[in-house]
């Protein structure tokens, strides 16, 4: 399913968020202890789910608050915040985890594809123009480079959910630093997530994109010089 840019970041929350609810659902349903699980899911929900409320809380649903259409769904969501809040810190203090374990992964699995197939589509149709201003207001692209006879090196910015288009350099390896952000790149089928100080050689003659996050990113590109453009010759010395 394509999504606005902008949302991109947010719809990768919801893909790991699904991983993690159906960990849930069977632990809950297996006969051994569902406590190891249940643990990895209560750090996992500190560090990417609270922060995804947040933010859809204070920047994305503020967009279609006016909207009828959209009020019931904002408001569905909300409740599902508050709830599933409630019971992660019943997991954390309940000696039997196998209930809240399934209630949880139930009812994140549910949020997930209601916002999915409900609540973004309509956003994307009600709200374009808000999301495409908010896609504009970050630079995109190179904003500094320096180059020697042994390095070229370029500092790059994306807003949220953007970045270069895929592309393959048949000539050179490329070290890519990310400085500050989160990004995700591909390079051809492995795909991996970047944080600030994170490094990646990406190896030449391979196929890469490079995706922001949901607070953008800025990364250095740092590679030997291209080849010049070289002239050949004939057999017979004439240039061609």
């Amino acid at each position: 399913m394509k999504r606005h840019p902008t949302l991109i970041p947010l719809s990768h929350d919801h893909h790991h968020a699904l991983v993690e609810a159906r960990r849930l659902r069977r632990a809950a349903d297996r006969d051994d202890d569902p406590e190891p699980v249940a643990a990895a899911f209560v750090e996992f929900f500190a560090a990417v789910s609270v922060p995804h409320f947040r933010e859809e809380e204070e920047t994305l649903f503020p967009l279609v608050a006016t909207v009828d259409e959209a009020r019931p769904l904002v408001v569905e969501a909300l409740l599902d915040h508050q709830r599933l809040h409630a019971l992660v810190a019943e997991l954390r203090r309940s000696r039997d985890v196998r209930q809240p374990t399934r209630e949880i992964g139930d009812l994140f699995e549910a949020h997930v594809r209601r916002e999915e197939r409900e609540l973004f589509p309509l956003i994307e149709r009600v709200a374009t123009d808000q999301l495409d201003h908010a896609r504009r207001s970050v630079a995109g692209g190179p904003v500094w480079g320096q180059a020697s006879e042994d390095l070229n090196a370029t500092l790059l910015v994306w807003g949220p959910g953007d970045g270069p288009p895929e592309h393959v350099n048949e000539e050179r390896d490329v070290l890519v630093y990310l400085v500050d952000g989160d990004a995700t790149i591909t390079i051809d089928d492995d795909v991996r997530e970047l944080g600030p100080g994170d490094a990646v050689i990406v190896a030449k003659a391979t196929r890469r994109r490079i995706t922001a996050g949901r607070s953008g990113v800025r990364y250095l590109s740092v590679h030997l010089p291209r080849s010049p453009v070289q002239i050949e010759r004939s057999a017979k010395g004439a240039d061609i």
